[in-house]
C-alpha cells in the first residue's frame, strides 16, 4: 500500500489577510510562507517521495519549488484535480464578511446542497477528489500531493468513507501535512494536520490492523 502524504501550500498573503483566495493563482505566499516552504525541505527529504502530484495554483508550486530545486529529477506532476475550490462570487472576500452571509451556515452544515454563485457545487468537488484517488491506485512507493485545505478535507472524508456533509469536520491547516494509505479495497488515514512531521513506515497488507487495534503505536513513535 503507497503511503499518501497530503500537504497543503504554506501560509499565503491570503491566509494572512483572512481572504477566501479560491482559484485566484495571483496569490502568493506569504513572508512566512516562504520561511515555511524552506522548512518542508527536510521533512520531503524523510518522506523520499518517488513522485510528486500538485495542485497548479502558485501558491503550491511555491511550496514545493525549494524542494524541487534541490532534487531536480524528482518526477512532479501538475494535476487539476488538486486546484482549490472555485468559490465563484465568493472568491476575493474576507471570511469575516462571508459569514455573515445567509448561506454560510449552509457551506458549513449542509455542503453537500451547496454551489456557490457562478462557482463550483461540493459535489463536483467531491468528484474530482475521487477521480485522483483512482489515479493513485498501483503507484509504489511514498506519494506527495501537494494541495488546498478544502481538497485535503474532502480527500480525507472520502477515504475515511464519510458523507460529503462531515468533510469540514476536519482542521487542515497551512504547511500541514497529513498521511493515508491507498489501496483499491481499504483505504486508512494514518495521520492529520501535523506541523511537526515525521515520515512514516511503508505499509504492507500485513500490517493492516483490526480488531480495535491502531496504527498509531507501530507507526508513529517519531510523530511530536
Amino acid at each position: 500500500m503507497p503511503i499518501v502524504y497530503l500537504l497543503r501550500h504554506a501560509q499565503s498573503s491570503a491566509n494572512v489577510s483572512g481572504i477566501l483566495a479560491g482559484q485566484d493563482n495571483s496569490v502568493e505566499l506569504s513572508k512566512y510562507g516562504f520561511k515555511q516552504a524552506k522548512n518542508l525541505v527536510n521533512t520531503i527529504e524523510m518522506i523520499k517521495p518517488t513522485k510528486i502530484f500538485s495542485s497548479p495554483l502558485l501558491r503550491c508550486i511555491q511550496t514545493i519549488d525549494p524542494y524541487i530545486q534541490l532534487r531536480r529529477k524528482i518526477k512532479t506532476l501538475i494535476d487539476s484535480d488538486l486546484i482549490e475550490m472555485d468559490y465563484g462570487q465568493w472568491s476575493g472576500r474576507k471570511l469575516s464578511a462571508l459569514q455573515k452571509e445567509k448561506n454560510w451556515k449552509k457551506v458549513q452544515k449542509n455542503p453537500a446542497q451547496f454551489t456557490f454563485p457562478k462557482g463550483e457545487s461540493f459535489t463536483n468537488l467531491h468528484a474530482r477528489v475521487k477521480k485522483f484517488q483512482v489515479k493513485l491506485h498501483g503507484e509504489k512507493g511514498p506519494i506527495l500531493v501537494v494541495s488546498h485545505g478544502d481538497v485535503i478535507k474532502m480527500f480525507l472524508a472520502s477515504v475515511a468513507g464519510l458523507e460529503l456533509n462531515s468533510f469540514q469536520k476536519f482542521v487542515i491547516e497551512p504547511g500541514s501535512i497529513s498521511a493515508i494509505s491507498i489501496e483499491k479495497s481499504s483505504s486508512k488515514i494514518i495521520s492529520t494536520n501535523n506541523l511537526n512531521f515525521a515520515p512514516i513506515k511503508q505499509l504492507s497488507i500485513k500490517d493492516s490492523l483490526g480488531g480495535g487495534n491502531t496504527l498509531s503505536r507501530k507507526f508513529f513513535g517519531a510523530i511530536k
